[in-house]
């Protein structure tokens, strides 16, 4: 029996050789496996961005109480006094509503000037809390905006966690829309591949049949065409993480040059270890899988 190393070396050397030969052929299929890679890829860098973005976000355990127009003098000390002797408060700030007005001026740029237009300004004012982290729970969250925002001079109270949920929709659905569209152009990468392992191999008949002649096994005979599918999908997948990182440079520059309210909380990464492995074994099972579809051909060359 053929030792495994022995083996290996066999079929992808073959395989290289192959390729090689028929790079004009082979590089559609390579092409488009990584065009597929990219869009799969692309949604999964989003989303693990947004997700450590949320992440964040949640850790900070803020919660805002809106005060009232109306609100007294000795309304503001007497929240301020139920905040203060709270013990899941870790700190909190009082914003006034020409603080706020400069904060949203500050974080949206863009818009900050249409409060000029305005006669008054309809920002509230607030407090803005820090809650301990042995208090950042859901459920914690929720009891403290409640008994908060019933007391006397406060209109609402909202916590982050509120808004993380609603943006945890956004991102499930991004990935859900990313491995819909990934996975529609990976099924035509891997028909690509199938058929261009197909031409391939009918192009080979004769090699194939004096292979058989001499003895060679089924395994050697089509293991080669594993490995050229395999190694198809590998060059796919690094073609597609190289346009990934240029994209991912871009996109940085971007960002962080345009400010924003959750610049503070963007730590941007490229894949790590887990996505990374996961993009490259998506292109080699795309390759491999296009090989065994293409072994059609190879059953029908005549023996």
């Amino acid at each position: 029996m053929m030792r495994l190393d022995r083996y290996l070396r066999l079929c992808f050397g073959e395989a290289v050789r192959g390729l090689i030969g028929h790079r004009r052929t082979a590089a559609p299929a390579i092409m488009i496996i990584g065009v597929s890679l990219v869009v799969l890829g692309g949604f999964l860098l989003v989303s693990d961005n947004l997700n450590a973005v949320l992440e964040r976000w949640r850790e900070r355990g803020h919660v805002q109480i809106f005060l009232e127009s109306d609100m007294t003098t000795s309304q503001q000390q007497a929240i301020a006094a139920a905040i203060r002797a709270s013990p899941e408060v870790e700190s909190f700030r009082f914003m006034s509503a020409a603080d706020a007005a400069a904060q949203f001026r500050e974080d949206f740029q863009e818009l900050g000037d249409l409060l000029s237009f305005l006669d008054d300004n309809p920002l509230p004012a607030s407090f803005v809390i820090t809650v301990s982290e042995g208090s950042r729970s859901e459920e914690a969250l929720v009891a403290l905006s409640q008994r908060w925002g019933t007391m006397s001079g406060v209109d609402a109270a909202q916590y982050d966690l509120q808004v993380i949920r609603r943006l945890e929709l956004g991102v499930n659905a991004l990935r859900f829309v990313g491995a819909m569209l990934g996975g529609a152009v990976l099924l035509a990468a891997i028909i690509t591949t199938a058929n261009v392992i197909r031409v391939l191999v009918v192009s080979r008949r004769r090699e194939i049949v004096v292979l058989r002649l001499v003895g060679a096994t089924e395994s050697v005979v089509r293991g080669r065409f594993l490995a050229e599918g395999a190694i198809q999908g590998l060059l796919g997948s690094l073609l597609a993480l190289v346009a990934l990182y240029g994209i991912y440079k871009v996109g940085v520059a971007f960002v962080t040059a345009g400010g924003g309210p959750l610049v503070s909380l963007i730590d941007l990464h490229f894949f790590d270890v887990f996505l990374f492995a996961t993009l490259i074994g998506s292109g080699v099972a795309a390759g491999l899988v296009g090989a065994l579809l293409a072994f059609g051909a190879a059953t029908n060359v005549e023996r």
